[in-house]
């Protein structure tokens, strides 16, 4: 359901599909501890692209650079015989805001962008698991205040986003609440109230865990609904703009949505010297992207980005007499000749996504496209996948 808004980017997808995944190499990584993963996120958001790519592209330096920050801290937390650290960080414009989770080599777990206001992260252990709870408090429409809650679990191999709901909306003669009273592998269940009669007084709701997800999902999602419902229809004149969708999410950091930043598109043509079909509306478009992920250096190229399936495109010119491999760490042993001589790599796990290599030959223009897809819908849009990557044609 998408919100007019008012919550400050609160329900742009977790990049997953929340969480982006660090392109991990071979060779042996330091051991960091907290003080050097610091010293790499302050110089990452000041502009350091390698102190960036090692942190997994812990910021988005295509956007103009924010360095002041209103809080940051980052903290350790033992889970089986392993360390981790949780890297929280926030800024006055939330479209910054970052909470991540590394390990000694500074593998990258867990991204979250999408928090907003007041934060607090606080371990805590519920029936043995370990969790890191997340507190979000922050206004919109200038005068209603919203808490969200959001719970991550991490093992001794992973860490999951496993739940997340408002729990409180304050209006200004009424205050709702959401509360969980009973927690375990299987459910979570909540109590709903409020200070004067409301359609919520006295409910409560059932969370089931997803294992295919691994999230607690409710079928009714009664409190959020009904905070989302609340906000929409809370009518007053706005002093200050508001964040409401990526239209402003951009606009809020100075880039002009209508210079074609982003865009839905089916077939597109794009200036770069290529073309190629995407099947539906639920793709975006990045140009002038910076691509910093899975190869040595930062390219400017183009994204396609779906958030529903958790799957991008990216697309980087290259000269010519270049290959792929001198900038990914990857063989592209396979190799089709038509139109074009394509070559391509086998397909490679990345913990939760899979990556594909392509590179593109046609007369003196050469191209890289690089496919992520989250590993668990990947069979099922497999074909589209190459459908997209079949479309793919270079003026020459």
């Amino acid at each position: 359901m998408k919100l007019k808004i008012f919550l400050p980017i609160i329900f742009f997808s977790f990049i997953l599909s929340g969480c982006k995944i660090l392109n991990q190499h071979s060779t042996e990584l330091p051991n960091y501890n907290s003080r050097s993963i610091s010293n790499l996120i302050i110089k990452a958001i000041n502009g350091d692209t390698l102190s960036n790519q090692k942190l997994g592209n812990f910021t988005d330096l295509s956007l103009p650079a924010l360095n002041i920050y209103n809080s940051f801290s980052v903290d350790s937390i033992k889970a089986g015989k392993k360390k981790y650290y949780l890297a929280l960080i926030t800024f006055p414009n939330p479209i910054y805001n970052r909470f991540a989770i590394y390990d000694t080599a500074l593998n990258q777990y867990l991204i979250d962008k999408s928090l907003n206001g007041y934060i607090i992260d606080t371990v805590i252990y519920i029936n043995g698991k370990n969790l890191v709870k997340v507190s979000e408090n922050f206004r919109t429409k200038n005068i209603l205040t919203l808490n969200r809650m959001s719970l991550y679990q991490i093992t001794d191999s992973s860490a999951n986003l496993i739940f997340r709901s408002f729990t409180r909306l304050i209006e200004p003669k009424a205050e709702y609440s959401q509360e969980i009273t009973d927690f375990s592998d299987d459910r979570i269940i909540t109590n709903l109230s409020s200070n004067i009669n409301s359609p919520i007084s006295n409910k409560s709701d059932v969370f089931i865990f997803n294992y295919t997800k691994m999230e607690y999902i409710s079928p009714n999602g009664i409190f959020d609904n009904f905070a989302k419902n609340e906000i929409e229809n809370f009518k007053v004149k706005n002093e200050q703009p508001e964040i409401k969708d990526k239209n402003t999410y951009y606009a809020s950091v100075g880039i002009d949505i209508g210079l074609d930043t982003i865009k839905t598109t089916g077939n597109t043509k794009d200036s770069k010297g290529y073309s190629l079909t995407l099947p539906d509306n639920n793709w975006k478009v990045l140009h002038d992207f910076a691509i910093t992920g899975f190869v040595n250096k930062e390219f400017k190229g183009t994204r396609y980005l779906n958030e529903i399936i958790g799957a991008s495109i990216s697309v980087i010119l290259i000269p010519s007499q270049d290959s792929a491999e001198m900038f990914e760490n990857y063989h592209l042993d396979n190799i089709t000749k038509g139109k074009y001589k394509v070559r391509y790599s086998d397909k490679v796990l990345f913990r939760k996504d899979f990556v594909q290599f392509f590179e593109f030959t046609c007369s003196d223009k050469k191209y890289i496209l690089i496919l992520q897809a989250s590993k668990h819908t990947y069979d099922e849009f497999k074909t589209m996948y190459q459908g997209i990557i079949n479309s793919f044609t270079i003026d020459c």
